[in-house]
């Protein structure tokens, strides 16, 4: 059976146009290594004054509009409704960025091995590949790298994963090609011979001899499905910062994390968005006919 899909649903495009949006009018510099993506200049003024009119546009609440300015890393958020297209959103927006930017290196982090099959699947698919190759026109393919756990300790010399290998080694002047690395929760930590902390390989890729440290040269946009499972108090997210420092986060999910801001009486639970672009509630895609409904359950006192 073949996957077919509906081009630019709005619900969907409008989500696309604001993650592209941000960059509208920014300056980016080349890459100085050909394995690396364009750097975005993050500290110019545009940036914030790009996303303060995408969530004017887009009647972001107003507690949550603003720029919310980091050096290191910027941050965006996209909340869709579970069952609206999320997995076609972040795909067709890697396309965009590519297309618009020349943006040819991501990594997407999933929460589980389930989820990380169902991406897999779908970015795999060559359905998929025709669709936004046909239908949507963009001049480019994603060449999918998911990153598996060795299955057993092996004796003698050690190599490259070889995922993260072709990942690295990608070339920006490829421009028919976006390199996307896939990889879930599990893969992401630091500890002495683990596949991404190791250093003992017995081969080096573009001089690395550490996978973390190859990836971060690469200058990465990352992808961050169902961003509750990522909170920033993990350590998951921890390692994606530190040791992977994408220049850009991007959060795709219906559920985001809660941080506690204030103090004493004052102390409230809020949603930790950064930089939210685009809120597609449970209501507003049940009023779109997105999903057929929302249950709640309610349990009488015995």
């Amino acid at each position: 059976m073949e996957l077919k899909f509906q081009s630019s649903l709005p619900h969907q495009q409008k989500a696309v146009d604001a993650i592209a949006g941000v960059f509208d009018g920014i300056k980016m510099e080349s890459p100085k290594r050909p394995y690396a993506n364009p750097f975005v200049l993050k500290q110019v003024p545009g940036v914030g004054y790009n996303i303060r009119g995408i969530q004017q546009e887009n009647n972001i609440p107003k507690e949550y509009r603003g720029y919310t300015h980091d050096y290191t890393c910027l941050s965006l958020d996209i909340k869709m409704e579970t069952g609206t297209g999320k997995t076609y959103v972040y795909t067709k927006a890697m396309y965009e960025l590519h297309r618009l930017y020349g943006i040819n290196k991501f990594i997407v982090a999933v929460p589980s091995l389930a989820i990380k099959a169902g991406a897999r699947q779908f970015m795999g698919d060559e359905a998929v590949k025709r669709h936004f190759r046909d239908e949507c026109g963009y001049d480019a393919e994603i060449d999918l790298l998911p990153l598996e756990a060795p299955k057993k300790k092996k004796k003698g010399r050690q190599y490259f994963p070889q995922a993260v290998s072709e990942f690295v080694k990608g070339s920006c002047r490829d421009t028919k090609k976006i390199f996307v690395l896939l990889v879930n929760m599990q893969l992401l930590k630091v500890a002495k011979n683990y596949i991404l902390s190791r250093d003992d390989y017995g081969s080096t890729v573009e001089g690395f001899y550490r996978p973390y440290d190859a990836l971060k040269a690469t200058q990465p946009f990352l992808i961050i499905d169902e961003p509750h499972r990522f909170s920033r108090d993990q350590k998951a997210f921890s390692v994606i910062q530190n040791e992977i420092a994408p220049q850009c986060i991007i959060r795709f999910g219906a559920t985001f994390p809660d941080i506690t801001v204030g103090r004493g009486k004052n102390k409230q639970l809020v949603k930790d968005y950064q930089n939210l672009l685009y809120d597609l509630n449970a209501c507003q895609a049940f009023n779109q006919g997105l999903i057929k409904g929302v249950a709640k359950e309610h349990f009488e006192p015995t």
